[in-house]
Formats: structure tokens, sequence, C-alpha cells
């Protein structure tokens, strides 16, 4: 076990917290981004989906993990976000934009649902986020004039400043990217006051709220 003496305030908010970090998510930096040199379709495809997924794994780590807020419709959300991007895709918006205006639709989602949910907690919540997951999903299988109902949508490829990912390997390095900064993204939320807020009321909501931590709010 490896144990770190830190001394300042600027070791306890860095990246890597140590040179070992630094060395082995590089040296899985490289592999990912040789993977398609290295890799068959089938397996490329399979990590491709491996980068997605990681994505939702993300936003539910935030959730439970680190604000130890208990959620099953967290799919749902997902789905929300998957499915405006989808849209607005099919309608000729750059991948960037599309992808951002269904991040925001998600997060207004989420609004809805957490204001509600703002009164339960624990298995209450639960139930009330596994809920939503089913309305969203029979309102997905029912809007097929929007879904494409059980049988699914079609997406076309991604487009963004002239260029096109046409193949398995370029939308595979669209989904690294976007992975990589959705993870960047994260480990800066933890490392600011909201993040060190959401670990505070998964610890103790009373000890936050007495430091003056808004737990509605956050």
């Amino acid at each position: 076990m490896r144990f770190i003496f830190k001394t300042d305030y600027n070791q306890d908010i860095k990246l890597a917290r140590h040179g070992g970090h630094v060395f082995w998510y590089g040296l899985l930096l490289a592999a990912l981004v040789a993977a398609p040199l290295l890799l068959p379709e089938y397996l490329l495809a399979q990590l491709t989906f491996i980068l997605i997924y990681g994505v939702v794994g993300l936003g539910l780590m935030l959730l439970a993990g680190f604000t130890g807020l208990f959620s099953i419709g967290h799919a749902a959300f997902f789905g929300v976000g998957a499915y405006a991007q989808a849209v607005l895709t099919n309608m000729g918006w750059p991948f960037p934009l599309a992808l951002g205006v269904g991040a925001v639709l998600s997060a207004l989602v989420g609004i809805v649902v957490g204001l509600p949910a703002l009164r339960v907690k624990g298995i209450y919540l639960g139930i009330a986020t596994l809920s939503f997951g089913f309305i969203v999903e029979e309102v997905f299988a029912r809007w097929e004039s929007v879904t494409g109902g059980n049988a699914g949508k079609t997406v076309g490829p991604v487009k963004m400043f002239g260029w096109t990912a046409d193949s398995g390997a370029s939308f595979y390095f669209v989904c690294l990217v976007v992975a990589v900064l959705a993870t960047l993204a994260c480990l800066n939320l933890l490392r600011s006051p909201t993040g060190r807020a959401f670990v505070a009321i998964r610890d103790s909501e009373i000890s936050a709220q007495s430091m003056g931590i808004h737990l509605a709010r956050y």
C-alpha cells in the first residue's frame, strides 16, 4: 500500500496523485489510441461500446459514489440525451452542438425529476427513479414518430467541421475523445468546492449542513 505525505493544498487537488498514476494512465491512453491498429473490427466495436457506457458510468459514479444518492433510473436520463442527440444529428445539426443540446435536455429532465425527489431519500428515492425509468421506457416505445419505437432509430454518421466519421475507427476516436473529456470534467468537478460538497453530503448530511452546505441546492 502506498502512503503519500502531503505538504500543501496543491498536492491534494492534483489530477495525478503521484508519478505512477501519470505512467499507467499515460500507458492506458497510448493503448487506446493504438487500438484501431491492434484490434479487429469486432473487438474495436466492443471497445467503442465500453467507452460509451463508460461515460454513462461516470454520471452514475458522481450520483451514487460521490453524492450517495440511490438511483435505479439512470438509464432513462441516458436515453433522453441519446435520443435528443440522434434526432438533432439526423436533422443536420453539427455533432458537437447536438451533443451539447442533448446533454442540456437530459439535465433539464433531471431537474424536473429531482425537484419532487428532494423530499425522499434512500430506498424511496430508488423507487421514484425506477418509476421514472419505466415511464421514459414506455414513452420511447410508443413515440414511434420520433424514437422509432421498439425497432430503434438509425443515426447518420458523425459530421463536424467538414469531417465525417464514416468508419468504425473514426467513430471510435470520436467516442474516445468524448470519454476522455468527460473523465477530465468529472475529475475537475471532484477537485472543486462543489465536488467536495458532494462527498460531504454523502458522508453525513447533518455535518454537511452544519458547515453551510445547502443540501437541496447541491
